[in-house]
């Protein structure tokens, strides 16, 4: 029965927490890292595998692999004469990356963020039912201003709307919450 010998420079786990926030554990750790990606007795090497990796992705994405594996696929005993192909691999990639981007990029449309918890629906309410009062209180809190200096108004008059029409239209436009405000 064979077995499979795996090293593992990492120290144990199963140490207690005082001796894990040791610095001599640390560097354990640190140099159970530096092996296992930088050490080239180690087989494994990860850093210059994964570099090999990007490397010849990259080349993948920029149409520039190698044509040899396509060659060696379609030869019969090496000959290629009888094919009358164009070798120059076609760039499928950059296609995608070009829909993917300005898919990313290209914003033609504004996030509108709305307040639905019970909370935010609350404050909504009471903030358009105050504008409402003072609307439809109009008269009254101007006759009880000049008659006996007392301000009743909860908005000033100016910014107060004509209608109902244009109540909704300041809800929608200017009135936002400092969670909606975030959101967006």
């Amino acid at each position: 029965m064979a077995e499979s010998v795996t090293r593992s420079y990492f120290p144990s786990q199963v140490v207690s927490d005082l001796e894990k926030i040791s610095y001599d554990y640390g560097m354990k750790v640190a140099k159970a890292i530096e092996s296992e990606w930088f050490d080239d007795s180690y087989s494994n090497q990860r850093y210059q595998s994964n570099e090999l990796n990007f490397h010849r992705l990259r080349l993948y994405a920029r149409g520039e692999q190698s044509i040899q594996k396509y060659k060696d696929e379609l030869s019969i005993n090496g000959d290629l004469s009888y094919l009358n192909l164009d070798w120059k691999p076609v760039p499928i990639i950059p296609k995608f990356v070009d829909i993917v981007v300005n898919g990313i990029a290209e914003r033609t449309y504004d996030v509108k963020a709305y307040s639905q918890d019970p909370a935010g629906v609350k404050k909504r309410t009471e903030y358009m039912d105050a504008i409402l009062a003072d609307m439809r209180t109009k008269e009254l809190t101007d006759f009880t201003e000049e008659a006996f200096g007392v301000n009743l108004k909860s908005f000033d008059e100016a910014e107060l709307p004509e209608n109902e029409d244009e109540l909704a239209l300041h809800m929608q436009l200017e009135y936002k919450q400092a969670v909606e405000i975030a959101e967006e």
